[in-house]
Parts: C-alpha cells; structure tokens; sequence
C-alpha cells in the first residue's frame, strides 16, 4: 500500500505561516503598548513631581515668571498625558482587532488539521484491514501447504 499522502499540506504550510505572522503582528502591538503605557507612566510621575516641587516653593516668595513657567509646564505635561492615554487606547484597540484575526486564523488551520487527522485515521484503518488480509492470506496458504504435506 502507498505511503500516506495529504494533498492540503500545502495549505496548512500557509495557514501556519499567515498564523505565524499574525503572532508576530500581535507581539509588536504588545511591545508598543508597553512603550506607549510607560510613556504615560513616565509623564505621571514628571506632573507628580512638579506638583510636588511647587507645593514646597509656593510658601516661599516666588516671582511671576516662574509662576507663569510652572504653570505652562503643568499644562504641557496634562496635554501631553492625554496625547499618550490616547495613544494607549488606540493601541488597545488594535491589538483587540489583530486578536481577533489570530483566532481566525487559528480557527482556519486547526480546522485543515482535522481534516489531516480525519484522513489520517482513514489512511490507517485501511492499511491495518489490507495488512490483516495479507497476513490472513499467508496463514491461510501456509496451512494448505501443511495439509497437502501431510496428505502426501
């Protein structure tokens, strides 16, 4: 009997690939959103400090300018606090779409991979009743052959 042969082995080669690739796509999503949240992370704890910093220099007399600089640069850091969120739930939303593709595509193969399997199982039910025939047809000839030494 011929050897098994999966004729879609192609196709599951590139269900693989484009999985993989998504797993990929999906690994860089998640290293973005670690950038960007410690971005924010980062820009937290500048406005903490500055808030901090002026508590303590408030008591003490302070000109106008420097009020009016600390000022600017609180504002600078709230704006660019919110630019990073938006930043960050806009990554969320990405890495929720490329999730979604992943479970697509993993969908796509492993349904290739029950087929494979399915044929498979075939392929060996079959090989086991032509290998019992064939072991039954030498039993059965080797017992003729005894008879017929016996009779003779």
């Amino acid at each position: 009997m011929k050897k098994f042969r999966f004729r879609l082995d192609t196709l599951l080669d590139i269900r693989k690939r484009k999985e993989d690739e998504i797993k990929l796509r999906l690994a860089e999503k998640n290293r973005q959103y670690i950038e960007a949240q410690r971005k924010v992370n980062s820009i937290h704890d500048q406005l903490k400090e500055l808030q901090n910093s002026e508590k303590e220099r408030r008591g003490s007399n302070e000109s106008i300018m420097m009020l009016r600089h600390s000022v600017s640069y609180r504002f600078k850091l709230k704006e660019d606090l919110l630019q990073a969120g938006k930043k960050v739930d806009e990554i969320r939303g990405e890495i929720a779409r490329v999730r979604k593709t992943l479970v697509t595509a993993t969908r796509d193969r492993r349904a290739i991979e029950l087929v494979k399997e399915r044929r498979l199982a075939e392929w060996k039910k079959e090989y086991r009743t032509e290998e019992q025939s064939f072991i039954d047809d030498v039993s059965q000839q080797g017992f003729i052959r005894k008879v017929q030494s016996q009779k003779g």
